[in-house]
């Protein structure tokens, strides 16, 4: 049997600051600059080379997210079943191969609007069944303690990737085209997956299938997670405000590139500008999220959606000079918000879910929580065409503050501190 050394690394307390970690810190902070490079550049090749409608934005940031509702479930599962790094790599490699295609194509004149959507679902397949891995092998790295830790960690390197990828695809743009950023994005997966090849510590084979009992089907596994996350107050909670949220941040997300640049005038800076301003707010929310919780309270930090949320109503103020600045303004405390509560509710659940259920239990929250996205894409981009699209996205944001209020309905507001243990 394979020797558990991470959790050993874990127990001693220095899992934060071991080799194996700063592996998987690397490979996600490599995989999400790449990662960013491609969020900025493949809208803009269907846009500026295919010449895509409002619509058909709205259909592409769809086929994004659509992975989560039609595989979301069945990773979780497979993710529970099988060793995760390995996993993981053949993720990252698939991602390189897929991604790569786009570029080599486009230059041989032979890229199409269909290839494009079917390359951001299949991408998005391989993200979702990375995702259900990753999640599932960061407590296998870390011991209970330091969860809050190493999310912070992998939170802001995220961010600090994000802030990165855009600025690299907006100088790409300008010297060449946003086809040639997709290069960057397919090196960066290979990159992550070397690093993920290298490191040392091995799960410990699953035990061995007991010949008094049968085995356990997929469809039991998806079950049985799905009953726990759906009679579990805090989980079930925090799925149904995530999935009200994200409903519309996809309706969001599909009109910004349209918004910046044929609505309010701006080029393709003023979307890198965007995305750096989400990430730069990313990145200082993640390193303040620890004492925020501290201070606050780990339940309390969750309920501060609302306050957060109603900055995010200055973006569609945006034009050229200093209503610009303003909403990128807001937009930097909007994003500070989200981060220090998803640093907050990622280390509670993944401390919280029993060993043997975090893959499974992650992913059925994210099945419902991203699995409307797609809807919500589809929603932005009706609403974008039937009116203005500064207009819609102001109906979605307020819509947004709005959802917050399910927070208060649960267990939440009743306790400063999150549970250590599930409540059942």
């Amino acid at each position: 049997m394979a020797t558990d050394t991470g959790t050993a690394a874990a127990e001693t307390g220095g899992a934060l600051r071991g080799r194996d970690f700063r592996l998987l810190w690397t490979a996600e902070s490599i995989s999400k600059t790449g990662s960013a490079v491609t969020t900025f550049a493949l809208p803009l090749v269907a846009l500026q080379t295919l010449g895509a409608s409002t619509f058909m934005m709205g259909v592409l940031n769809a086929m994004v997210w659509l992975p989560w509702l039609v595989v979301g479930l069945q990773a979780g599962a497979w993710a529970d079943r099988r060793c995760r790094r390995p996993l993981m790599i053949v993720c990252q490699l698939a991602s390189a191969v897929l991604i790569v295609s786009v570029p080599l194509l486009a230059w041989l004149d032979a890229l199409s609007m269909q290839y494009v959507l079917v390359i951001a679902f299949a991408v998005g397949c391989a993200n979702v069944l990375f995702t259900a891995a990753y999640n599932a092998y960061v407590p296998f790295l870390v011991g209970r303690g330091e969860l809050l830790g190493a999310n912070t960690r992998l939170m802001g390197s995220e961010q600090a990737a994000n802030i990165a990828g855009p600025g690299i695809g907006g100088l790409i743009t300008q010297l060449s085209s946003a086809v040639v950023g997709l290069f960057i994005d397919a090196f960066s997966f290979l990159a992550s997956a070397v690093c993920l090849w290298s490191i040392r510590a091995r799960e410990p084979a699953l035990p061995p299938a007991r010949p008094d009992r049968p085995p356990s089907t997929f469809r039991a596994d998806i079950r049985s997670a799905a009953a726990f996350v759906a009679r579990d107050p805090y989980l079930r909670i925090l799925t149904a405000s995530t999935a009200c949220t994200n409903l519309l941040m996809g309706g969001i997300q599909a009109l910004v590139v349209v918004f910046l640049i044929q609505e309010a005038g701006l080029n393709a800076w003023a979307v890198g500008a965007t995305t750096i301003t989400i990430s730069v707010g990313g990145l200082l929310g993640a390193a303040v999220a620890a004492k925020v919780s501290a201070r606050l309270g780990s339940a309390r930090t969750l309920l501060t959606a609302p306050i957060t949320d109603c900055f995010q109503l200055l973006f569609p103020l945006a034009a050229r000079g200093p209503l610009l600045v303003l909403a990128l303004a807001g937009t930097l405390v909007w994003a500070t918000g989200v981060v220090v509560r998803n640093v907050t509710s990622g280390a509670f659940r993944q401390a919280y879910c029993p060993p043997g259920m975090r893959g499974r239990v992650a992913m059925t929250m994210r099945f419902v929580s991203f699995g409307v996205w797609p809807l919500g894409s589809l929603l932005g981009g009706v609403l974008g065409t039937v009116i203005d699209v500064r207009t819609a996205l102001f109906l979605l944001m307020i819509a947004n503050v709005v959802t917050d209020v399910l927070l208060f309905i649960g267990p939440l507001k009743r306790h400063r501190e999150l549970p250590a243990e599930p409540v059942l």
